[in-house]
């Protein structure tokens, strides 16, 4: 979703989403610093498509973390709430 959220302490599952978040952020920034060490390491001349790689893989995990994020806060799917307040367009 293109919509920027703030979560706050007061509202929804606040508490739930961010121990989610760390507990994603714990487990997975051991496997992401090996592929970027691996990355910078390699003097292979696929050194470039390794590192573009391993950006969109952390991309497509902050946006998939994020997204699971905002649904505990919310506790629905984010894409039927905001459709329903009629903020998606």
């Amino acid at each position: 979703m293109s919509k920027e959220i703030e979560l706050v302490p007061g509202g929804g599952r606040y508490y739930r989403a961010m121990t989610f978040h760390w507990l994603v952020v714990a487990v997975l920034i051991v496997p992401v610093a090996a592929a970027l060490v691996v990355a910078i390491v390699n003097p292979l001349w696929f050194r470039s498509a390794m590192f573009d790689w391993v950006e969109r893989g952390v991309n497509r995990l902050s946006q998939w973390r994020n997204y699971q994020k905002y649904r505990i806060y919310l506790g629905t799917d984010p894409k039927m709430w905001h459709t329903l307040r009629g903020d998606l367009k």
